[in-house]
């Protein structure tokens, strides 16, 4: 699998500059939602949060998990 999501990521914040920060939060939890789901079990929805800090973009990302799927297990 290919996942994208540093480009699509490079693209909003860099390319587009249109893009909100509140979008671009909501994007990275769609996205990171399909990966996620392939190792957790999630108890709600991701949260992603956004801050500018010196000229910087930071994300924080809250993951609730109920678990994490075993690795190796065909079911």
């Amino acid at each position: 699998m290919n996942y994208k999501i540093n480009e699509r990521l490079s693209y909003i914040l860099e390319e587009n500059k249109i893009q909100d920060p509140q979008r671009v939060c909501q994007l990275l939890e769609e996205d990171l939602k399909s990966v996620i789901e392939n190792y957790l079990s999630l108890s709600s929805n991701i949260k992603v949060r956004y801050k500018k800090e010196n000229n910087q973009s930071i994300f924080f990302v809250e993951i609730p998990t109920k678990r994490i799927k075993p690795f190796g297990y065909i079911p």
